[in-house]
């Protein structure tokens, strides 16, 4: 009577699969990951073997991985599967990390988040701008409104018009981003008064203002995370005998932190 044959590794990939499972990937050393790889494409076989032979020949994982796919099909054991397999893993994580950061910068959540998503769209230009980003309650990008500057180097808003502007039934909250080219990122006096006028607007109209942002070429200022624009909501709160939530309890409402 002829048994089926059992190979010494019987089991082996099972118990990589529960260790992952359990403990994560990194649990793996670089030969046991480059062995659970190889049983998706070869789910027959023992890969143990294969996997040891794969990172000498080419002097490590990284390096495996790097291989061409006509030079991965020389080595014995190797098909076409396997080769293409192996050899799209680099694109395929560079796609997911390209993918996720441009997922990323569509959410504003952070005074960090802010200045990277500024910086990666827009430029310092010559002139004072103030750019309104409304949010919907996730803390996604809905809408950019900028406004131009004066000659002077200013930003006026008339405040009618930019209550009109944010009201959408989708804005949540919004982010103002103002450009000081030629100066220092600190808020002058004229600053402070917009964006106490610019809260008040906002808590009428039950929007959050999450942040104002000053920037130049190598520097920036929050409102949010200097406590300026807590103070404003303490001092709107007590003009109108309204309750308004420490910081701490109104990042955690809203998504936005500063705490990083």
């Amino acid at each position: 009577m002829k048994y089926p044959y059992k190979h010494v590794h019987g089991g082996h990939r099972q118990r990589l699969k529960d260790k992952v499972r359990q403990n994560g990937l990194t649990s793996l050393s670089l030969h046991e990951v480059l062995e659970l790889i190889l049983t998706y494409t070869i789910p027959q076989k023992d890969t143990n073997q294969l996997a040891h032979e794969l990172i000498d020949t080419y002097g490590g994982f990284s390096k495996v991985l790097e291989a061409d796919y006509y030079d991965l099909m020389k080595n014995k054991g190797v098909g076409e599967e396997t080769a293409l397999f192996l050899s799209m893993l680099p694109r395929l994580f560079d796609i997911f990390k390209e993918d996720k950061e441009e997922n990323d910068i569509n959410f504003l959540r952070s005074p960090y988040e802010c200045v990277k998503y500024f910086r990666s769209k827009y430029e310092i230009k010559n002139k004072e701008f103030l750019y309104v980003v409304c949010l919907n309650n996730s803390c996604k990008i809905m809408k950019t409104i900028i406004i131009e500057g004066n000659s002077d180097n200013s930003v006026s808003i008339d405040i009618k018009k930019f209550a009109n502007m944010i009201n959408n039934e989708n804005t949540a909250s919004i982010v103002l981003f103002h450009t000081h080219p030629n100066g220092e990122v600190k808020p002058s006096r004229e600053d402070i008064l917009t964006t106490q006028n610019i809260l008040n607007i906002c808590c009428i109209m039950n929007v959050v203002l999450c942040d104002h942002i000053i920037l130049n070429e190598k520097d920036y200022f929050s409102f949010g995370r200097d406590n300026l624009l807590f103070d404003m909501y303490n001092k709107f709160s007590k003009n109108f005998s309204l309750s308004i939530s420490n910081k701490q309890d109104m990042c955690q409402h809203i998504g936005f932190k500063f705490d990083e």
